[in-house]
């Protein structure tokens, strides 16, 4: 008798060993979503946290999510209903997490460590359903209907899934005070200008820059974006976002004035930015440490998410058909190549 309960009880564990891997998943599901939720990352899930369904934190609907997956998969075998509820929750999870990674992959530009784990733990629970489908005993003619029924049913909630996440899933919505860029803003062509204030050849090319702005303005959306290769960059960089932010019209001087003040010092203090700007006629603001983080992100962002290696460069992106060029060095950079790449980015 205890020969044949111990073989009882451990064919049950083996075949019950998707639901155990089927669990797992859930709960590494659930454990990524808190730290999607806490901002517990790497620099590369930054541009993915940008990103809301339905107004929703992702991180925080992933905790909701999977804290409902987990109370139907404790209820599946004990509720009527509960055997479906889990399978198209699953499934449905499945279809979104498809639209996150073409997002990653086409919109964003790099992967997200947590947003591809918690996407492998909804792949793999799914995979594990099948197991655990196909391994359920079932009498002879039924399987093949019940089968084709059931995935049937599977791949409309994948469907579903999916559709929810092209409609809900959407970008935080950039602050209405915080628009650093300049030049022809409704444009699809961005020109980035991406410079280290004390980098030499940022130096010599600067020249050339301020020289080809008037013109780059009128045909592309402009923004300068600060480099730090040297750490004192970010010294300067406060003060830059407020003239790119408050100071459109006058950037060009007030920019030329900061690489004069540059070429003095590498820690500036407000006075002495105050008194290089004064001639031009502009006060200086008070930081908003949140704009500055704000941007240094969005800086930050840009030079990676476009592969930026050295200073100085010229991205020439187009935000609709995804396409890039880049301009590097000071060799490379002029009135005519950048204004080619334009051309070219927006054929």
């Amino acid at each position: 008798m205890d020969m044949r309960t111990s073989s009882v009880s451990l064919h049950r564990v083996g075949r019950n060993w998707p639901s155990v891997i089927i669990f797992l998943a859930i709960a590494a599901g659930f454990s990524l979503s808190v730290m999607s939720a806490m901002n517990i990352c790497t620099e590369a899930c930054h541009e993915a946290a940008r990103y809301r369904i339905f107004v929703l934190d992702l991180g925080w609907f992933g905790i909701l999510f999977f804290s409902a997956l987990f109370l139907a998969f404790i209820l599946r075998n004990r509720l009527p209903w509960g055997k479906w509820i889990c399978p198209l929750l699953l499934f449905s999870a499945a279809g979104a997490e498809t639209h996150f990674i073409w997002l990653q992959k086409y919109v964003i530009g790099h992967w997200c460590p947590l947003c591809l784990g918690i996407a492998a733990a909804v792949y793999c629970a799914v995979f594990m359903l099948f197991v655990e489908n196909i391994s359920a005993p079932r009498a002879k003619g039924v399987y093949m209907k019940r089968f084709l029924k059931q995935a049937l049913v599977l791949t409309a909630f994948f469907t579903v899934g999916l559709s929810m996440a092209v409609i809900g899933v959407h970008k935080e919505a950039e602050s209405a005070t915080i628009d650093p860029y300049l030049g022809k803003t409704d444009s699809s062509v961005t020109v980035y200008f991406v410079s280290d204030w004390f980098c030499p050849g940022c130096r010599k090319a600067e020249p050339e820059i301020e020289r080809m702005y008037p013109a780059v303005a009128k045909l592309a959306r402009v923004a300068f974006i600060d480099y730090p290769i040297h750490p004192e960059t970010a010294n300067f960089t406060p003060y830059n976002l407020q003239f790119l932010v408050y100071e459109k019209g006058k950037y060009p001087k007030l920019r030329h004035a900061l690489s004069e003040l540059a070429l003095k010092t590498k820690t500036p203090s407000p006075e002495e930015v105050q008194s290089a700007i004064a001639p031009i006629g502009v006060k200086l603001r008070q930081i908003n440490y949140a704009d500055t983080l704000y941007v240094s992100q969005l800086n930050l962002t840009t030079y990676r998410g476009y592969g930026v290696t050295l200073t100085p460069t010229v991205v020439v992106a187009n935000t609709r058909n995804k396409r890039h060029k880049l301009l590097e060095g000071a060799d490379q950079i002029s009135p005519q190549t950048v204004k080619n790449a334009i051309l070219e980015m927006s054929r």
